[in-house]
């Protein structure tokens, strides 16, 4: 959970749920912090953020709003509330007589991270209205801006901007601030504790031995020294694969460096040898396990990624949990440190994301693809064990996927 202070918290209280949504709290300081006299919001903003870090011993969120007329470029800026309160409206209708009323209202957003201010910024464009009675003359700018076009955000629609510019960063937010070591979740589970391992040591005592007798002894189509590919229990349509790691380890995140590049080439073959025998580009999503420090238990989870040959877009599903693009998944490391887990999805364009898995209920990614396909009783595969489709699935693919 991320700290955003803010000496007036009634003006973040239209956006609690987005707020919940990023999982930031709002606190308000105990102690002043400092507001230094420029017109620069960066400089401003800075202050204020590395203070506060050092008052609670690790990066937390402050911010910075205020008024900029056109008449006076940058000006009152970080001022803004002195300005106004010291020369009240009078005052301000005297400054800008004879010249433009038009006016700026921003917000910026930021924190004191790895030594260096990382900012977002937000901004409604509007004009100031003399006409408007006032309750005093100390009028406050909520009275006095008029953004154009009219809002129903009003004056809050800065912010709400600040708010979806930082949104499109917080999960790495998250993951930087995050109290992890980078640990494995579980450290060396052995054969008995990971149906996995088990089926690799000896596949004629495994659950797949149990649930498919002497229609197939194994069901491995791919294997080599690190990795192996075979197709799921469940398997709800024909084609499906698991690709797994050998060596026991939660997720993809704890991968050996070195094997990164294996894998990339593993995936490139599996997507033309699928792209081939059934005309799709495959989707491939893994859901990492939360980490232990923030569940505090050992696991079961062994490193696979699911792989199905299927045209579902699973984005849309998906939007609104934080997530980060992903270029190469060299780069899944960071994500050891995912509170909740994480969710890898490659889409059938071949673009890749990591969402958050906080409230991610059981199999959602199967349940997403089955419903699409139209056959959504089959995500659970208990309820489906799909024997026909695995063993057809071995057919058609053993010994076709190379690197």
């Amino acid at each position: 959970m991320l700290t955003l202070l803010t000496s007036n918290p009634a003006k973040y209280a239209p956006f609690a749920t987005q707020l919940e949504g990023l999982r930031i709290q709002i606190e308000s300081p105990k102690l002043p912090l400092p507001e230094i006299q420029t017109l620069d919001f960066s400089e401003a903003l800075a202050a204020k953020a590395r203070a506060a870090a050092d008052l609670f011993g690790r990066p937390v969120l402050v911010d910075d709003a205020g008024l900029l007329l056109e008449a006076y470029p940058l000006f009152p800026g970080p001022l803004s509330s002195v300005v106004i309160q010291t020369l009240g409206v009078p005052g301000l209708k005297r400054l800008l007589t004879g010249l433009s009323d038009n006016a700026t209202m921003v917000c910026h957003i930021g924190g004191w991270f790895d030594g260096r201010l990382r900012s977002w910024s937000g901004q409604v464009q509007g004009r100031l209205d003399f006409s408007r009675s006032p309750k005093d003359e100390r009028m406050i700018l909520s009275d006095l801006f008029v953004p154009e076009p009219a809002s129903s955000a009003g004056l809050l629609l800065h912010r709400q901007r600040a708010l979806a510019a930082l949104a499109g960063e917080i999960f790495g937010l998250h993951l930087d601030a995050s109290a992890g070591d980078g640990a494995p979740p579980c450290s060396g589970a052995s054969a008995g504790a990971c149906v996995f391992c088990d089926e690799l040591e000896d596949h004629t005592a495994s659950i797949f031995a149990d649930m498919m007798g002497s229609r197939l002894v194994s069901r491995v189509v791919y294997e080599d020294e690190h990795f192996v590919v075979m197709p799921p229990l469940g398997q709800f349509m024909e084609g499906g694969l698991l690709l797994l790691t050998r060596q026991h380890i939660p997720s993809f995140a704890y991968l050996p460096a070195q094997l990164y590049e294996h894998l990339e080439r593993l995936l490139q073959a599996i997507n033309r040898t699928l792209l081939q025998c059934y005309g799709v580009a495959p989707l491939v999503f893994e859901h990492g396990p939360t980490s232990e420090w923030s569940k505090g238990g050992c696991c079961v989870d062994h490193a696979h990624l699911n792989i199905f040959p299927v045209p579902v877009r699973l984005h849309p599903h998906l939007a609104a949990r934080m997530s980060l693009t992903l270029h190469s998944l060299a780069t899944l490391p960071r994500f050891r440190q995912a509170e909740f887990g994480y969710l890898f999805i490659q889409e059938n364009d071949g673009s890749r994301r990591v969402y958050d898995a906080q409230y991610t209920p059981t199999q959602l990614v199967r349940r997403l693809i089955t419903a699409a396909i139209g056959h959504p009783e089959r995500w659970d595969w208990r309820d489906y064990p799909g024997r026909d489709e695995l063993i057809a699935t071995c057919k058609t693919l053993r010994g076709k996927i190379s690197l």
